[in-house]
């Protein structure tokens, strides 16, 4: 065993002295030698004297001389020793009583060692901070570089070196099953264009038709989005769930962070109206917006849209000069005048703890034109004289769906019911106006969110003729300015501890980002091991009233209780039972109905 003292390492060079700590520390500390220490590979010298080229090496085949019995060697002479070095991190010798150290040479190894480490990791911190800086300082034309990188990052990413360019490509699957209960007197047919007040015995248009029990694709749709040149912006989404007719949601073009207006969209847009409005649909808590949202507000329109945002996004502005598509049908629409603007601001009084703290209030309104008849697909109202005049219609299904395919005048569908619960028929009117505040707290796995809409109709008048045995008064008759609204409270809990999150560009909700994935297997150990996911339990209460004057187009309450069951960050599963409560006059019928549903999703 080498004798090694005060001497022997004030005189071995600096980068020895290193070597020296890291090859005898982890025997002092107790750590032992590393597995392939223990397996015989060759071991490095730590006071082997460097060379030109570095340290002498030691043929690896050459076995250590044994001293000669009685004779024990200086530190020198080892250090004299050739030996095979491949880095400071293999300076570990196989064996060597910790008792060769004093308590101060231990304290020293380990001070010298700490300093090492230390000075290694600000160096490459600075040669980072250092590259950065050169990088950023040289001049680049953007999209010079048009490179693209591939990554998943919940969806399929192609990203240029500068970002640039981020080009996304995803969609999302959602299949859903129905089950429903309702009394055998609402099964009789729903009344069609002239709505709930032209129902009829003669007729047999009391009812709301038969609700089946069934699985169907709710949507299946594929997107491609992102942005260019830093600056531009875009977003293409197409829509296969509607099985007779192929539409669009998303299809705009725009440019981001122009001086004065902020955000500038052109083309088939999200229209800023109302909070589930505007945020996506693979987000919601429920199965479905809110009734409230099929009865009054638009989903999507052609138009201009213009986004800014104050005040370091506590204050968001948005406005949107566009056509209606009063049936959604979002491949185009036409009609001569068939205008409307609408605008929304948003204030967040607090956000914290980047978004698991957040008071959003707001509010939206809308002027627009009635359509003329005529315009209004697939079919128009179905009636000559509305064809000619300027309408409108309100109406509402319950929050769970029992169709798939665009449905036609009538309630008619590709397949299932599509028939509105309550409905004012086609109403001949000059114009809307539509006032909505919305509200939504999100403290840490509690939320809270809550909308209204307020609506007037100007000018309104009877349009359909009325039929034998209905309520509905003649074609012609005025109605008056007619006043309608609906709202909904609704509170979730996520039991797993997650919070709903909150997108400040856009001044709505988002996503829950999952802390644990929900998985099944066996470690290597044959054990069977598995992650949760996220669990969220919903309660929402909605209510639309369609009555107003002498027009009782009915009024709809519903109690929603749901379970969400997040897999992932692109999977859930949810479960929602419905009571749905329709008031409505004689001779149509009311009722209560119970629906339960099961969506899955996958988003990407």
């Amino acid at each position: 065993m080498p004798r090694f003292d005060d001497a022997t390492l004030s005189r071995t060079s600096g980068k020895r002295r290193v070597a020296a700590c890291l090859a005898w520390i982890s025997l002092v500390m107790g750590v032992g030698a590393p597995a392939w220490c223990q397996s015989g590979r060759p071991l490095a010298n730590p006071f082997a004297e460097p060379s030109r080229d570095g340290l002498i090496e030691r043929p690896i085949a050459e076995p250590a001389k044994e001293p000669e019995a009685g004779v024990e060697r200086t530190a020198a002479e080892v250090a004299a020793d050739p030996s095979d070095e491949e880095g400071v991190a293999n300076l570990l010798p196989p064996t060597a009583p910790s008792s060769v150290f004093t308590d101060a040479q231990q304290a020293e190894f380990k001070r010298l060692f700490g300093e090492y480490l230390k000075a290694e990791n600000e160096k490459k911190a600075q040669a980072e901070k250092d590259a950065k800086a050169k990088a950023d300082a040289e001049p680049y034309e953007i999209g010079s570089d048009p490179k693209l990188n591939a990554n998943w990052n919940n969806g399929l990413w192609f990203t240029t070196a500068k970002k640039d360019w981020n080009i996304h490509f995803g969609g999302r699957l959602q299949w859903e099953t129905v089950f429903w209960d309702q009394p055998s007197r609402l099964t009789e047919a729903a009344p069609g264009a002239g709505g709930v007040p032209n129902a009829s015995a003669v007729n047999a248009t009391r009812g709301v038709g038969s609700l089946q029990d069934g699985s169907f694709f709710r949507r299946v749709r594929l997107r491609a989005d992102g942005t260019g040149y830093e600056l531009f912006e875009f977003a293409l989404e197409v829509d296969f769930e509607q099985v007779n007719l192929t539409t669009f949601d998303h299809m705009w073009v725009g440019m981001k962070d122009v001086p004065f207006f902020g955000t500038i969209r052109i083309g088939q847009h999200k229209v800023p109206q109302g909070m589930e409005m505007i945020g996506s649909d693979y987000h919601l808590t429920f199965l479905e917006r809110s009734s409230l949202s099929d009865a009054f507000w638009t989903l999507f329109g052609q138009g201009v849209w213009i986004s800014r945002d104050f005040f370091d996004q506590n204050v968001v502005f948005q406005t949107m000069f566009h056509r209606i598509q009063p049936n959604g049908i979002f491949t185009g629409d036409f009609g001569t005048g068939d205008y409307a603007d609408t605008s929304r601001l948003t204030w967040t009084p607090l956000y914290a703890d980047e978004g698991r703290h957040v008071v959003h209030v707001g509010g939206s309104y809308q002027w627009r034109r009635a359509d003329l008849g005529a315009s209004i697909q697939p079919g128009a109202t179905g009636n000559a004289y509305a064809d000619q005049e300027r309408v409108v219609r309100f109406r509402a299904r319950p929050e769970l769906r029992d169709a798939t395919g665009v449905a036609f005048p009538g309630g008619f569908s590709a397949f299932g019911n599509a028939s509105r619960f309550i409905d004012t028929g086609f109403l001949g009117a000059d114009s809307v106006h539509t006032l909505s505040p919305e509200f939504l707290l999100i403290n840490g796995p509690f939320s809270i969110q809550a909308e209204m809409a307020l609506v007037e109709t100007m000018n309104a008048r009877a349009v359909i003729p009325p039929v034998a045995g209905s309520n509905a008064p003649p074609v012609g008759t005025s109605y008056g300015d007619l006043f309608f609204w609906g709202g909904y409270a609704q509170a979730s809990y996520i039991l797993t501890g997650e919070n709903r999150t909150y997108d400040r560009r856009m001044a709505m909700y988002d996503r829950p980002k999952v802390r644990e994935n929900f998985y099944v297997t066996r470690d290597g150990c044959k054990k069977v091991i598995s992650g949760s996911g996220a669990w969220e339990v919903g309660y929402r209460y909605s209510y639309v009233d369609l009555n107003d004057n002498n027009l009782q187009g009915g009024t709809m309450g519903q109690h929603t209780v749901g379970l969400n069951w997040y897999w992932n960050d692109n999977a859930k599963i949810q479960f929602n039972y419905l009571n749905i409560s329709r008031g409505v006059q004689a001779p149509a019928f009311d009722g209560t109905v119970h629906g339960f549903g099961v969506l899955t999703q996958w988003y990407f």
